[in-house]
């Protein structure tokens, strides 16, 4: 019985730090077919056998079915009815019998059981340089390039047509941040950039880990003029503020500062990096991590990078500040929640392996 694989159980396919081979491997010219029905415990049981990559996900698994009588009470398989044809594009070939949705399609799977946040922020990873991998030492696997861009999803939604979950994924595409190198970037990048009637500080982002050309401090030893800087996190100021006296800088950019940074070696290299974005007009901020989590502090930042980009300071009432607060409030806390691996769209949420509350949660 053939399988095919949605959901999470696809999600965690093109998680693996060999997802590009996996993918570019198993494209096919010409679409498979949706099986009419759900494969038994003993064919799951078979294919795990002669797949090492069925092997490794989760159970149960997530699997289409194009007929909705091909459904039946399966412990190790969660059905989905597939509601119109799946282009080939948006489908690769894991090993003979077994298909897995392609990274555009899981987008749109996902919209099923993800939140507006949580659905904007999976969109930044598949289309950024990073994949949530609970196994890997840091959480993660880093990407030298993305597994889609917003462009493809797009595709994918104009090809398929109406359906379920496009509206949702549609206004996702037009937040998203393509380059996102992790989590933190793409949460800080979007409460910064966010309206104040969502709870943001509405500040002028223009881009995640953009090159910038800049002089290189150490030019007269090492004989090089140019150095490529790439910040976290970049902000401009706005045109109509470059012709006022009170814009100190032409842009900002806030990095977030890990743990290699600390050694001396890279604290060195760091001021070398702080110095030649100074040098370019760019005001460079560091973030550590429990930056994001205080809300005096992340107003204080915000504050600072209006002055820097000369963009006048918003005035309120009282009342519409501690209501402007709350919302700050309430946007951080949700952001903070959101790990990639716990999806809360339905009133019983969709749990992944490696998620701290998994112990006792329900599929």
């Amino acid at each position: 019985m053939p399988i095919f694989l949605s959901h999470i159980s696809a999600l965690e396919v093109i998680r693996r730090w060999d997802s590009f081979r996996l993918i570019e491997r198993g494209f096919r010219e010409e679409p498979l077919p949706v099986p009419n029905k759900m494969p038994s415990a003993p064919e799951v049981e078979q294919m795990c056998s002669v797949s090492p990559v069925l092997a490794s996900i989760s159970k149960p698994l997530h699997v289409l079915v194009a007929d909705i009588c091909g459904r039946h009470h399966c412990e190790l398989v969660v059905p989905h009815l597939a509601s119109s044809p799946i282009p080939a594009f948006a489908q690769f070939e894991l090993a003979p019998g077994l298909t897995c949705s392609s990274p555009e399609l899981i987008a749109l799977q996902m919209t099923e059981y993800a939140s507006d946040l949580e659905l904007l922020l999976l969109v930044d990873e598949l289309c950024g340089y990073y994949g949530i991998q609970p196994h890997a030492k840091k959480g993660m696997v880093k990407r030298s390039d993305p597994l889609t861009s917003i462009e493809k999803i797009s595709r994918l939604l104009d090809s398929v047509g109406p359906c379920r979950g496009a509206t949702k994924l549609r206004r996702a595409l037009s937040l998203a941040r393509i380059r996102s190198g992790s989590p933190p970037e793409s949460k800080t990048a979007h409460r910064l950039e966010f309206c104040a009637r969502r709870g943001g500080y509405d500040l002028p982002v223009v881009g995640l880990n953009n090159a910038l050309l800049t002089d290189r401090a150490d030019s007269i030893v090492l004989e090089s003029g140019a150095r490529i800087r790439k910040p976290d996190i970049m902000l401009l100021a706005p045109e109509e503020a470059e012709s006022e006296a009170s814009m100190p800088f032409r842009a900002v950019a806030i990095d977030y500062k890990g743990a290699y940074h600390r050694d001396p070696w890279q604290d060195k290299l760091d001021t070398n990096r702080r110095n030649e974005l100074l040098a370019r007009g760019v005001k460079d901020y560091e973030l550590e991590a429990s930056h994001a989590s205080d809300l005096e502090y992340m107003d204080w930042l915000a504050t600072e990078i209006r002055k820097d980009l000369g963009i006048t300071e918003p005035r309120r009432t009282k009342t519409s500040e501690d209501a402007y607060r709350a919302r700050r409030s309430r946007l951080a806390s949700e952001l903070g929640r959101i790990d990639g691996l716990c999806w809360t769209a339905r009133d019983v949420p969709l749990i992944m392996t490696g998620h701290r509350e998994q112990d006792g949660a329900t599929l």
